[in-house]
This record gives structure tokens, C-alpha cells and sequence, in this order.
């Protein structure tokens, strides 16, 4: 096996020259652990704004199974008003009869398209 001398590189961060670790046999792109946090903020911003309904579908089922949940089955909860989640919109309707009329789920989904 020949030993290779790594060569200097430009961080892909902050541009300035660095000599890679060996071990990373030219994988290493980042000078310092700094620059490296950088560079993985910058990844999940990009990959977050490319994936924005994967977050939004978590999001609107976990507020409808919120919602479906069956009652409790201890009697001094059961006898709680069933209260519907937090909403994000703020509506000039009473929720009550809008809830009474179309359902807890369909309200939930037309207030996250609102």
C-alpha cells in the first residue's frame, strides 16, 4: 500500500484551506466542527423546504387521532366537555355548531387549509 500525502483543500463553508483528515479518504469537506454545524444546517433547511408535507401530514394526523380518540374510561373524566384541539385559525363562528353540523374531523381539516 503507497502512502499518499492527503492534499490541502478549500472548506466548502468558509473557503479557507485545510488539510483533510487521512481517515477520510477525501470524504471530509469542512475544516472545523463550527463549519461542519453549518453545513448540516444548511442541509436540513434545504431538505426541509423540499419536503414541506412530510412534517404537515405528521401534523394533521396527530390532530385528527386527537380528536378520535374513545372517551375515557375512568367516570370522573367521561363526565369532562370534550374539548376540540387548539385551533390555528381564528374563526368568527361559533366551532360548537360547526363541529355539530359537519364533524370534529372535517372541522380540523378545513381549518388547516384555511
Amino acid at each position: 500500500m503507497t502512502n499518499i500525502k492527503p492534499r490541502k483543500r478549500p472548506c466548502s463553508i468558509c473557503r479557507k484551506w485545510f488539510l483533510p483528515d487521512v481517515r477520510q479518504k477525501g470524504r471530509q469537506a469542512t475544516c472545523s466542527l463550527a463549519c461542519r454545524k453549518e453545513k448540516h444546517r444548511r442541509r436540513c433547511k434545504t431538505w426541509n423546504e423540499k419536503n414541506k408535507t412530510y412534517f404537515k401530514a405528521i401534523y394533521l394526523n396527530k390532530k385528527l387521532e386527537q380528536t378520535n380518540k374513545p372517551p375515557p374510561d375512568h367516570p370522573a373524566e367521561s363526565k369532562k366537555k370534550h374539548s376540540p384541539p387548539p385551533c390555528r385559525v381564528k374563526l368568527h363562528l361559533p366551532y360548537d355548531v360547526i363541529e355539530s353540523q359537519i364533524g370534529t374531523g372535517a372541522c380540523i381539516i378545513t381549518q388547516y387549509l384555511h
